[in-house]
């Protein structure tokens, strides 16, 4: 039943109403229908009410013809008349007001003073219709419905009057009465003034939701047109994308092919290399043997010339296979492990093998190292890039002048810069600045040299992930620039990982770090010993970690005769300190003490035991930071 009522309600509210009708127009008409069947039933109310309690009285069948008469703009907009049908809709509840109001002080034998007052309700609440049913652009409309609504409120008394029922002529004699159409009338202005300005603002407000529509059902359109043009664009890159996986796959083929002859060509190159720098240094040396051997004074004097320049070129032969080797080392040195390096120490190092070459020519290095003071790199190739830096600024000074190196060094965000600077000869970079590190060239041919050191600082410096520019003039001297990258990952450079033992390096604190993961064999701990020194003879690293905790029943003592084997190669690789981890509840007092004895006797170093891994790291740590600045650096290889 609910829904028949709501279907029936929604038809007849949409009389009049036409698809191709502006939307504005379409809810203005439904609004309408709505209020008129609104009215109406609520007449209709008012008849039956009055029926039942008054009897069949002039009200009762005014308000039965009003009921119908309010149905009358549903009529009027069902054929068109939208406008009339408004105008009479926002009138007749003031009219119809009035003449319920006289026909009901007719009918009734004893009047009461209230129905002086009831009507003047449905005339004050007849003001809004005006601004429901009207837009303000409309106003002629609105303007007429509100001024026949005044009429009425303003000549309620008037009319009462002229037809003899007035409220002073029925007899009442309230004294206030005679202020009571002015007070109808101040509150028909309140109503009519709040509620224009409501209708304006809200008028505003739909007009910026329109506009905000448009804009958006605009957007929306340029959104649909570039989705449009979006998909046809995935398609597009679909079928490209298909098309260069296809490619991609051709390539690939292709690049793995080409891949597979480079690793071939390139392991016969290397190969070749070795060939080179390994296999001829034995007929090599067989020819310098053999060249001792001759007995120069059996050979005539025109043999004698020969044979000083079949030796000066057997030495020429000799140094090149020899710098061929450096050179391929150095290629195959990338991986090396990085170790704190110390400026100052690494430069007493050098200076140390070139002071007859600094005493003799008066040389003055200086050196700042503050705001750089270390840094973490492969020693052997950072000695190799400044000895051969120093050693060239030394060859190359000024003989006008007393020599003078600066080198200092600074720290960026993710490098070390190494700044060398000498006041020498300099170099023509206009001349010579794409050759500078060519491999045998040379830019100074009086003084001797074979144009290998710049190739192999910038090789070296490229290995450890850095780079090298120059900056030189003639006659006033050279700059380099070195930019060392700064190492991740110093504190577990892993050198062995099995199920039985983990050995890693630890550059920041330059300790040699051994896990022991689970029980093993003797040839296992021999192995892991070797495996260690190997590492110790050629790194020198001064401290050493070993945590025993995961195998506390191994047998020391049988690990001593292993250990007894290899003491003096442990005394040749400048061992220092070692730590031991070991857990002493795993053992009774005596056990513990045994075993720490057991292992002190193996090492001939400062021995010191922990029950964490933490606790030995920093007594390693705090040692070694005592101890590392008063050292001398190891010797130049």
């Amino acid at each position: 039943m609910i829904r028949f009522l709501e279907a029936i309600w929604r038809q007849v509210s949409q009389w009049g109403t036409q698809p191709q009708q502006p939307v504005q127009q379409r809810r203005t008409i439904m609004l309408t229908n709505r209020i008129s069947i609104l009215i109406s039933a609520f007449t209709f109310l008012l008849c039956i009410l009055s029926t039942s309690a008054f009897g069949w009285i002039y009200s009762s069948q005014l308000a039965l013809g009003f009921t119908a008469l309010f149905l009358l703009p549903l009529v009027l907009n069902w054929f068109g008349f939208i406008s009339v049908a408004r105008v009479f809709l926002s009138t007749v509840v003031s009219l119809a007001s009035i003449v319920v109001s006289v026909f009901d002080k007719l009918d009734y034998y004893q009047l009461e003073e209230f129905q002086y007052f009831e009507f003047r309700l449905t005339l004050l609440t007849a003001t809004l219709f005006p601004f429901i049913l009207f837009r303000l652009k409309e106003i002629g409309y609105w303007f007429t419905a509100l001024l026949v609504n005044f009429l009425c409120i303003a000549l309620y008394d008037p009319v009462h009057n002229w037809l003899g029922i007035g409220y002073y002529q029925q007899g009442f004699s309230g004294p206030n009465y005679f202020f009571l159409t002015f007070m109808t009338l101040a509150a028909f202005f309140v109503i009519a003034t709040t509620t224009f300005f409501l209708k304006r603002s809200f008028e505003k407000s739909e007009a910026a939701n329109e506009t905000l529509i448009e804009e958006l059902k605009f957007k929306s359109n340029e959104l649909q047109q570039a989705n449009t043009i979006i998909q046809q664009q995935q398609e597009q890159l679909s079928e490209e994308n298909l098309n260069l996986n296809r490619e991609l796959v051709t390539k690939n083929k292709q690049l793995l092919e080409t891949n597979s002859e480079l690793i071939n060509h390139n392991n016969d190159l290397q190969q070749f290399s070795y060939t080179i720098s390994h296999n001829l240094r034995g007929p090599l040396a067989s020819i310098t043997g053999l060249l001792t051997l001759v007995n120069e004074a059996e050979l005539g004097p025109s043999n004698q010339p020969l044979l000083s320049h079949f030796k000066s070129s057997v030495n020429a032969l000799e140094s090149t296979i020899k710098d061929l080797s450096h050179i391929i080392d150095t290629r195959n040195r990338i991986t090396r492990l990085r170790q704190p390096i110390l400026w100052l120490d690494l430069i007493e190092n050098i200076k140390m093998h070139l002071a007859k070459d600094i005493d003799d020519n008066k040389v003055e290095i200086l050196t700042d190292f503050d705001e750089a003071p270390e840094v973490f790199s492969v020693r052997p190739m950072v000695q190799s890039i400044v000895y051969n830096l120093v050693s060239n600024a030394i060859k190359y000074r000024h003989p006008e002048r007393p020599c003078v190196v600066r080198i200092s060094t600074s720290k960026g965000p993710d490098h070390i810069l190494l700044k060398i600077t000498d006041n020498g000869m300099g170099i023509d970079m206009k001349r010579f600045g794409d050759k500078l590190f060519s491999m045998y060239y040379r830019f100074h041919s009086h003084i001797e040299g074979k144009g290998l050191g710049l190739f192999l600082v910038k090789l070296q410096t490229e290995a450890l992930g850095g780079k090298i520019e120059i900056k030189s003039e003639i006659d006033k001297g050279t700059s380099f620039f070195v930019w060392l990258k700064l190492t991740e990952g110093i504190n577990e450079q892993l050198l062995l990982n099995n199920e039985v033992v983990k050995i890693y390096y630890d550059a920041s604190i330059d300790a040699l770090c051994t896990i022991w993961q689970k029980d093993h064999t003797t040839e296992q701990f021999e192995e892991a010993l070797i495996h260690s020194l190997d590492f110790l003879k050629t790194y020198h690293t001064p401290n050493w970690i070993s945590d025993v905790r995961k195998v506390p029943y191994r047998n020391e003592s049988e690990l001593n005769k292993i250990r007894a084997r290899y003491s003096d190669e442990y005394m040749k690789v400048g061992m220092k300190r070692i730590a031991v981890v070991v857990n002493p509840d795993d053992y009774s007092v005596q056990d513990y003490n045994a075993k720490k004895n057991a292992i002190t006797k193996a090492y001939p170093s400062e021995f010191n035991f922990f029950n964490t891994f933490e606790n030995a790291y920093t007594w390693i740590k705090t040692e070694h930071a005592n101890s590392k600045l008063k050292q001398p650096d190891l010797p130049f290889q």
